[in-house]
C-alpha cells in the first residue's frame, strides 16, 4: 500500500504551521509597539486544526452552491425536488447509529490519553455495533420500501424510472459509508479533524465532477445520481480507512477485539448523545411543518431563506468549534482545567468577528437577497432581526455545547433538550397566532427555547471546572 498521499498530506500540514509560525510567532515592531504570539499555541494542532477547518468549509459552502444550480440542471426541477427528498430521507439515517459514534469520540480520546491498551477493543466494537444496527436498518428498509408507492410519496406521475430501486440503492450506500464514517470519530480522538474537514471537501468535488462529466452523455438520470453520491462518498471513506489504519496498526480494528461489553458502554454514553440529537432534530425542523399548517408552504420560503443565509455564519464558525471538543476530552483527562477556561476565553474573543458579520449581514440582508434570488421576497417586519438573533444565540450555544460534550455534562443537556424541544411548537405557535407576529413570531419561537441552554450551559460549565479545580 502506498504512503503517498497521506505523506503528502503530512507534508501540506507541516508547511502550513511552518509558515503560520514564522509570519505570526515572530516578534512585529511598529510605532513602538511590538506584539508576541505564543508559540506553543501556534504550534499546537489544536491551533492548526481549527485553521485548516476555518479554510475548508467556506470552500466546502462555495462547492455546495455551485453543484445545486448543476443539479438542478441536470435533473429537471420535479426530480431534482424528488432527489432532495431522498437526501432528506437519508440524512435521518445518522440518528441511527444511537449515539455510538458520538461515544467512540469521547471514550477513544480518553483510552489514547491515558495509553490504556483499550483504543483497538473501542475501535473493533464500534465497527461492529454500527455493522449490525446499519445492516439491519437497510435489510428492514428494503424490505418496507416495496410496499411504498414512492410516486405518491414525492407527489410526482411522470417520472419512468423505478424510485424505489432509486431509493434502495441510495440507503445501502448510505449505509455502507456510516460504518466507514467510523473512522472520523478515530481521526477527531487523534486530534485530526482537519483531515476530516478536507475528507469531506473531496467527497463534494468528486460530486461535482461526476455530475459535470456524466451530464455530458445522460440528463435527468435518478440512477446516476444516486451512483455518483454513493460512490464519491465510499471511494472517499474506503481511502480514509485504508491510510489510518495503516499508519496507525495499534488501533486497527479485527474481528477478535470485538468486546460485546465495551460496545455496550459505548452505546450507554451514545444513546445520552443521542437523545440531544434527537430533541435537536425536532427543535430545528417543526419550524417549516409550523409554518406550512398555519399559513401555507408559500410562506416558508422567505424563511427558509433567512435560515440559509444565517446558516452560512453559523456553519464557519462551528467549522471552527469542531477540533475543541476532542481538546476538552483530552484536557479534562490531563486535569488541564485552567487550559479549559482559557480555550473558552479564545472563543469568545473568536465570536466577535462573527457577531459584528452578524449585524452587518441583517442591516444588507434584502439588497443581498434580491441580488442572490434575482427577486424579491417579503421578509415582514421582524423576520431578519428574529435570524440574527438566532444566529448569535446559536453560535454562543454551540460554543458551550462542545464544552459541555467534551466534558460529558449531557444529563443537564438531556433535560434542557427535552425541555426545548416540548415548549418550541406552543411557544411558536401562541406568538405567530395570538402576538400577531406571523411568521417571524415562529422563529421567535425557537429563539425563547434555545435561550434554556444559552444560559444555564455556561453556569454548569464553569460550575464544574470550578469544582474540579479545588479537587
Amino acid at each position: 500500500m502506498s504512503e503517498m498521499p497521506y505523506e503528502i498530506m503530512s507534508m501540506v500540514t507541516r508547511k502550513l504551521e511552518s509558515l503560520i509560525h514564522y509570519y505570526l510567532c515572530c516578534k512585529l515592531k511598529g510605532g513602538g509597539m511590538e506584539i508576541f504570539v505564543k508559540k506553543k499555541f501556534l504550534k499546537s494542532r489544536l491551533a492548526l486544526n481549527i485553521l485548516f477547518s476555518g479554510i475548508v468549509k467556506p470552500i466546502s459552502m462555495i462547492v455546495s452552491y455551485i453543484y445545486i444550480p448543476i443539479a438542478l440542471n441536470f435533473l429537471g426541477i420535479e426530480k431534482y425536488g424528488v432527489w432532495s427528498t431522498i437526501l432528506t430521507i437519508l440524512s435521518w439515517i445518522s440518528y441511527f447509529d444511537v449515539g455510538v459514534g458520538n461515544g467512540l469520540r469521547n471514550k477513544l480520546t480518553q483510552s489514547l490519553s491515558k495509553e490504556d491498551g483499550q483504543s483497538r477493543k473501542l475501535v473493533s466494537s464500534a465497527y461492529a455495533f454500527i455493522s449490525a444496527i446499519m445492516i439491519s436498518v437497510a435489510a428492514i428498509f428494503s424490505i418496507i420500501a416495496t410496499f411504498i408507492d414512492w410516486k405518491r410519496v414525492f407527489g410526482v406521475s411522470n417520472i419512468d424510472e423505478n424510485l424505489t430501486e432509486v431509493v434502495i440503492i441510495s440507503v445501502i450506500f448510505v449505509a455502507i459509508s456510516f460504518v466507514l464514517s467510523i473512522c472520523n470519530n478515530v481521526l477527531y480522538a487523534m486530534q485530526k479533524a482537519a483531515v476530516v474537514s478536507f475528507a469531506g471537501l473531496i467527497i463534494q468535488a468528486l460530486n461535482l465532477i461526476g455530475i459535470l462529466f456524466l451530464s455530458i452523455f445522460l440528463n435527468g438520470n435518478l440512477y446516476v445520481m444516486a451512483l455518483v453520491y454513493g460512490l464519491s462518498t465510499i471511494s472517499v471513506y474506503i481511502l480514509e480507512n485504508i491510510l489510518v489504519y495503516y499508519k496507525n496498526r495499534d488501533i486497527r480494528p479485527s474481528f477478535k477485539s470485538v468486546d460485546i461489553n465495551v460496545g455496550k458502554n459505548l452505546t450507554n454514553l451514545g444513546l445520552q448523545f443521542f437523545v440531544i440529537q434527537i430533541c435537536a432534530l425536532i427543535l430545528f425542523t417543526t419550524d417549516s411543518l409550523i409554518i406550512s399548517f398555519l399559513y401555507g408552504a408559500a410562506d416558508v420560503t422567505p424563511y427558509n431563506m433567512v435560515n440559509k443565509l444565517y446558516n452560512v455564519i453559523i456553519g464557519i464558525f462551528s467549522a471552527l468549534l469542531v477540533p475543541i471538543w476532542n481538546a476538552v476530552v483530552k484536557a479534562n483527562i490531563e486535569k488541564r482545567y485552567v487550559t479549559i477556561k482559557k480555550t473558552i476565553i479564545n472563543l469568545y474573543l473568536l465570536m466577535i468577528p462573527f457577531l459584528i458579520l452578524t449585524i452587518i449581514l441583517a442591516i444588507f440582508f434584502i439588497p443581498l437577497s434580491d441580488w442572490w434570488l434575482g427577486q424579491k421576497l417579503d421578509y415582514g417586519n421582524y423576520l431578519i432581526v428574529f435570524g440574527a438573533m438566532y444566529c448569535i444565540i446559536s453560535i454562543w450555544t454551540n460554543t458551550h455545547g462542545i464544552i459541555a460534550n467534551g466534558l460529558e455534562i449531557l444529563k443537564e443537556q438531556i433535560a434542557m433538550s427535552i425541555i426545548q424541544a416540548v415548549i418550541n411548537i406552543p411557544v411558536s405557535i401562541y406568538l405567530a397566532k395570538n402576538m400577531n407576529l406571523g411568521v417571524a413570531g415562529i422563529l421567535l419561537g425557537t429563539n425563547i427555547s434555545l435561550l434554556i441552554s444559552s444560559i444555564w450551559l455556561p453556569i454548569l460549565i464553569f460550575k464544574q471546572l470550578k469544582q474540579k479545580m479545588r479537587q
